[in-house]
């Protein structure tokens, strides 16, 4: 959730047409700060559903807890705990996704996100993960 975008699609292009790179198992020892930021994770009803599904709740009360209407669209919430917006679906005290076998495609596609492609100085201070290819 690095930046706020608003209105953008958290459109995925090439790993290859990037001026970085991304090494997936700099996450295990990461304290989750791609989610530790506010803006809007953008999600379908498909993902919503299978997000209910992984944590045992109806769609309804999931939503309800969970989900929110922004710019005519459904993202999940935010929750602000010792001064740090994060997902509502992070766990601070483990550093771990509650939903991770079922995170929505915005959090897959991290940090092959449009929006990084020319605007990486931040993704990689913030993400042990990234680095600029050599």
């Amino acid at each position: 959730m690095l930046f706020a975008i608003d209105n953008l699609p958290a459109a995925m292009s090439d790993p290859s047409k990037f001026p970085f790179k991304f090494n997936p198992s700099a996450c295990e020892t990461c304290r989750g700060e791609c989610c530790r930021w506010g803006g809007y994770v953008w999600v379908t009803e498909e993902e919503i559903r299978a997000m209910a599904e992984l944590m045992n709740l109806d769609l309804e009360a999931f939503a309800d807890e969970y989900v929110k209407a922004a710019y005519g669209r459904l993202s999940l919430q935010e929750r602000l705990r010792e001064g740090e917006y994060h997902c509502c679906l992070f766990d601070p005290f483990n550093n771990r996704c509650l939903v991770y076998q079922a995170r929505p495609e915005q959090c897959r596609t991290f940090p092959f996100w449009d929006a990084y492609r020319e605007n990486y100085g931040l993704l990689l201070e913030i993400c042990p993960g990234v680095s600029l290819k050599e």
